[in-house]
């Protein structure tokens, strides 16, 4: 079993050269995932021979598989009762507990303040358990009271405090590969071809949709400028058919993208609009300009943090059509970009 530096005076910084097994705990989806990217790069630039597990929701697999440059294996986590993000009981979550492996030298919490999630992590197997507490009391050496400020720079100060820093920029790799294989499938086989633009207009969150008609009259101008793809799940495809029916110009996405689909169609857009959802983080870390409607989160916590490329409605108390519209039109005639 390796020694991990333990934080001494001589040594303020516990985990960096770790050589162990680090296991870093985000159950959470797409948006809150893709935030916690420099973090696990700082920590992998802080800990290059360490194999470092994400322990996150089954789905997250395939986003994680993107960033074998940063992370070596993925567990998945059922869920736990008292955690939102999953409907599961305990019996499904004490089958996790008890196959848990016992080899981790460090559980580092970046889930959220702790008042849940260290108690569960604490259930598990590691010589030391590092993350967040809620408040400036009761904090353990390697805990960090709980920081205010934007998502990116929140789970960034927790490696800084263990290991060390890092660049806040997001990054969704892909490959030459992920274009061509969606090229080559029906609708999106000509797509490339033209500018085209991406419309979002769900969320996971029912709070933090716009309403459809602002949609609706979004997508009527914007059809007639290109081509105009709403993307969404499955459960969305009804709504988005709903959103398009006055063109013959949208493509309804709605159920037939994989995450990385979903990242191809984003990298070659000319621009995107969406609610506050799992494509504005995309967008962000792709480069592609966004207008993103926030109608319930916290824009100072999940905005884009390039204001230049990325602009932010904010919708909370309110929101006239035509102020909508006038922002879908000024970032596709000011902030639009060719296709690639």
């Amino acid at each position: 079993m390796t020694d991990p530096r333990l934080k001494t005076r001589e040594n303020p910084l516990p985990l960096r050269g770790c050589t162990g097994r680090i296991g870093v705990f985000r159950a959470l989806h797409l948006g809150d995932m893709l935030c916690a990217v420099p973090a696990l790069r700082a920590l992998r630039t802080a800990c290059p021979d360490a194999r470092i597990t994400v322990i996150g929701l089954p789905w997250a697999r395939e986003l994680i598989a993107r960033y074998r440059h940063y992370v070596d294996d993925f567990l998945a986590f059922p869920g736990h009762p008292e955690l939102p993000e999953t409907d599961v009981g305990y019996a499904a979550y004490g089958r996790f507990r008890e196959a848990f492996p016992k080899d981790f030298d460090w559980l580092i919490q970046l889930h959220g303040d702790g008042r849940v999630t260290n108690a569960i992590v604490g259930q598990w197997p590691a010589q030391h358990m590092a993350g967040f507490a809620r408040g400036g009391g009761g904090c353990h050496r390697y805990f960090l009271p709980y920081p205010s400020g934007h998502e990116i720079d929140r789970l960034l100060a927790l490696v800084r405090y263990l290991a060390g820093d890092g660049p806040v920029d997001l990054e969704f790799p892909l490959h030459a590969e992920d274009f061509t294989r969606l090229q080559g499938t029906a609708p999106f086989s000509d797509l490339f071809d033209a500018p085209y633009v991406i419309v979002h207009p769900g969320s996971r969150n029912p709070q933090r949709r716009l309403a459809p008609a602002f949609f609706a009259q979004a997508v009527a101008w914007l059809a007639s400028k290109a081509r105009v793809v709403l993307t969404g799940g499955r459960e969305e495809r009804d709504r988005n058919a709903h959103i398009a029916q006055n063109t013959t110009r949208a493509i309804n996405a709605a159920g037939m993208t994989s995450l990385v689909d979903l990242g191809v169609l984003i990298a070659r857009a000319r621009c995107i609009v969406t609610n506050d959802s799992g494509p504005a983080h995309l967008a962000a870390a792709l480069g592609t300009p966004s207008l993103v409607a926030v109608s319930a989160s916290d824009p100072a916590r999940w905005a884009p943090k390039n204001t230049l490329r990325h602009r932010v409605l904010d919708a909370r108390g309110g929101l006239a059509s035509a102020r909508f519209l006038r922002m879908v039109q000024d970032l596709y005639e000011d902030t639009g970009r060719a296709v690639c």
